[in-house]
């Protein structure tokens, strides 16, 4: 068995804060106690990740690039029907389905944060872009917000159980591969990884830049 590092220190680190961030919104959204401050600033920071990764999936190793992972809707469909066969194609990097849905999680978990930007509890607090548009649209973006998080919900759900599926019936040890970066494999054609020190600066930056110009606006 061979050992191959597949995911980055970038992709791990962007993977778990997203999980970190996307735990203490939903414990800040749904709690009974006024946490809306957090929540607005943990929305700010989980924005600022996601753009961050995003960047890192055109710019950035091997592994992390969407071009490298996403295969359309006919490749995923063939292979969830082999999974359904109990003998899938191996990949190193995330299979087709998985691609999707970390397509979906990502475009979802947009929609979230970029929604929560026009919000406010008609109190005290109000999204930095809540002025620039009409009352009534930003209700209905409003709406969106908290409705979205049931079905991202849902998604994770989905996205545990594969994991879960892949690690107790294939055998293949995602949630180590997603600490420590590696995997192991026999006969599957590998690429070297590195990461390019161009491409974390850039999306770093991007992010940070973000979060800073939405941290100076008033809330």
């Amino acid at each position: 068995m061979k050992s191959t590092l597949v995911w980055d220190w970038p992709v791990r680190i962007s993977h778990w804060l997203i999980v970190l961030l996307f735990t203490g919104l939903i414990v800040t959204g749904k709690s009974e106690s006024d946490y809306v401050q957090y929540h607005f600033y943990m929305g700010y920071g989980l924005s600022a990740v996601i753009i961050a990764r995003v960047l890192y999936g055109f710019y950035g190793s091997y592994y992390a690039r969407f071009s490298q992972f996403v295969k359309g809707p006919k490749v995923a469909f063939r292979f969830a029907m082999s999974l359904l066969s109990g003998r899938p194609k191996k990949y190193l990097g995330h299979n087709p389905v998985g691609a999707l849905m970390v397509v979906i999680l990502l475009l979802a978990l947009s929609v979230q944060w970029g929604t929560g930007l026009f919000t406010s509890d008609e109190v005290f607090w109000f999204g930095p872009f809540n002025a620039l548009v009409p009352e009534e649209f930003a209700s209905q973006l409003a709406s969106i917000h908290r409705f979205l998080p049931n079905v991202l919900l849902g998604l994770v759900a989905v996205h545990v159980l594969a994991v879960l599926y892949h690690e107790l019936c294939l055998k293949e040890r995602l949630i180590d591969a997603m600490v420590h970066g590696r995997k192991k494999h026999q006969t599957m054609t590998s690429v070297e990884v590195k990461t390019p020190r161009w491409g974390v600066i850039f999306s770093l930056l991007m992010g940070l830049s973000w979060l800073a110009a939405l941290w100076m606006m008033p809330i």
